[in-house]
């Protein structure tokens, strides 16, 4: 592409050569694995960070939350910003402010501090990780495309199998601080790649975005989100927020029906598989994301494990992962989708009854067994909602549809981790008999035997809920299962 055309090569490679493959593939990895290993990471620092900012639940559950819902909205906006700015330098900076964030992070002097940072580190992951997959696109043809997703795959969910691991010596050798570090220098040899490996490119022609829509998702979610994460506290306030951020949504969603280039395409839900797969990748965002949140606050709070044995009892579960997910990919391809559904979403509410049942004389092997137990259900559904989704569209919608799926998975986790921190708090409190401040229970001195087992019913109530969540969307795979067979009797009928 020339310079005529919109392309700025200064640093990068001449326009008339091909890109060097492999090294541009790993610069995009290093760059997705900072953010992912940063989004993971944190998760075991919770209990410790509450303690010493002395942070509530509602306030330490927007560190997950927050990231998530950035993440969701800048996700729709990363393709508009790439043809207006060029792959390069959307890569550069976003990975320069999601560093900066880091560092933020480490030294936030209070929870606002951190909030703010954990919001910018979201941001610009869904800026991040969009981008990678389209430049893995762009450069390989079919051929090669799986074996560079493959080593793309690999270490995407390696990153989070290890992070938890990671986080957990960091806090128990040095502070909770340190685990907002070790993504800097992937993101800093992602940095040194692009400046060499990577193409400016960008359309002569400038993309209509949708500003107005994309003000009203962003308001609403946070709106609405905040409202939620209040419910528990100042009702009136929180009210206040769960109306106005649904009245937002809703105009969000009549603004996409009625523009000529919507943020989502909502037309792809006039396919009954694909709404049904769509509302199955929410479920299974809520599961996956609310499970990653509340596993370690369990592991610390009910056995009562130390940060580093809380990273290690969550790394069998990482490392199955890796195992599950190429199977998983063949056994999509060879089967219809709502059976593998069927199965890890009866599956993963197993596994969340098996951690309902934990107790502060739950062994180490046992938690391990089970979260792992519910990762595995989760891979073997993955591919599945995918490719179930799509192959119930016409080609021509294939892209508008993975936009929605994505994106629906990630709105599912950012309430799901909302609603399941709100219903967390909600039960210890009732088992209380007063308002309470989890982040006290956390505290080793300060735990008797009456918060003790306040905290382990509130942990067994909350996840015997995310299982019945699953247990009921046992029906949309089913339901999946039934247009699936009706389709195959009309073709058959057809070629008759």
């Amino acid at each position: 592409m020339s310079a005529s055309q919109g392309s700025d090569t200064r640093g990068a490679p001449a326009p008339d050569r091909p890109p060097a493959r492999w090294p541009l593939t790993l610069t995009v990895l290093m760059g997705t694995i900072a953010v992912v290993l940063n989004a993971t990471v944190v998760n075991v620092a919770i209990p410790p960070i509450m303690v010493d900012l002395g942070m509530g639940q509602i306030a330490a559950q927007w560190l997950s939350t927050g990231f998530l819902a950035a993440m969701t909205a800048t996700m729709l906006a990363s393709a508009r910003v790439m043809a207006r700015i060029g792959q390069r330098r959307t890569f550069e900076y976003s990975l320069w402010a999601f560093l900066g964030a880091c560092v933020l992070a480490a030294a936030s002097p209070n929870t606002s501090v951190m909030i703010g940072a954990r919001i910018l580190q979201g941001a610009t992951a869904g800026m991040i990780q969009p981008l990678a997959l389209v430049l893995i696109f762009q450069v390989f043809d079919d051929s090669e495309r799986g074996k560079a997703l493959g080593l793309y795959g690999m270490g995407v969910v390696l990153a989070p199998a290890l992070g938890p691991a990671v986080g957990g010596v960091l806090i128990d050798w040095f502070s909770w601080r340190a685990v907002y570090l070790p993504g800097i220098p992937f993101g800093l040899l992602a940095l040194v790649g692009a400046r060499r490996y990577l193409h400016n490119d960008r359309r002569a022609s400038r993309i209509a975005f949708d500003w107005i829509g994309f003000a009203l998702l962003s308001a609403g979610l946070a709106t609405l989100l905040a409202g939620l994460a209040e419910l528990a506290e100042t009702r009136t306030w929180a009210l206040a927020g769960i109306f106005s951020g649904g009245l937002l949504l809703a105009l969000f969603i009549r603004r996409c029906a009625r523009i000529a280039t919507p943020l989502i395409e909502l037309s792809v839900l006039a396919h009954p598989r694909f709404a049904l797969a769509s509302a199955l990748s929410m479920v299974y965002g809520a599961g996956l994301y609310g499970s990653t949140y509340l596993v370690p606050l369990l592991a610390q709070g009910v056995p009562q494990f130390s940060a580093t044995a809380t990273g290690l009892v969550m790394m069998p579960a990482g490392l199955a992962l890796v195992v599950v997910f190429p199977v998983a990919g063949r056994l999509a391809d060879r089967m219809p989708a709502h059976r593998l559904l069927l199965v890890g979403c009866t599956g993963f509410a197993l596994g969340m009854i098996g951690l309902a049942a934990s107790d502060p004389t739950t062994a180490f092997a046992t938690l391990a067994l089970w979260i792992a137990f519910g990762r595995i259900m989760l891979g073997v559904m993955m591919p599945a909602l995918n490719i179930g989704g799509l192959r119930a569209l016409p080609e021509a919608l294939t892209p508008q549809g993975s936009g929605v799926i994505n994106f629906a998975r990630q709105l599912g986790g950012a309430f799901g981790v909302n609603l399941f921190a709100l219903l967390l708090e909600w039960r210890v409190g009732a088992r209380v008999g007063t308002e309470v401040d989890l982040q006290r229970l956390y505290n080793g001195s300060a735990v008797d035997a009456t918060a003790l087992s306040a905290l382990t019913s509130g942990f067994r109530e909350t996840f015997i809920v995310l299982g019945a969540l699953f247990a009921v969307s046992i029906v949309f795979a089913a339901w999946m299962g039934i247009l699936h067979g009706k389709l195959r009797e009309s073709s058959a009928g057809l070629r008759r």
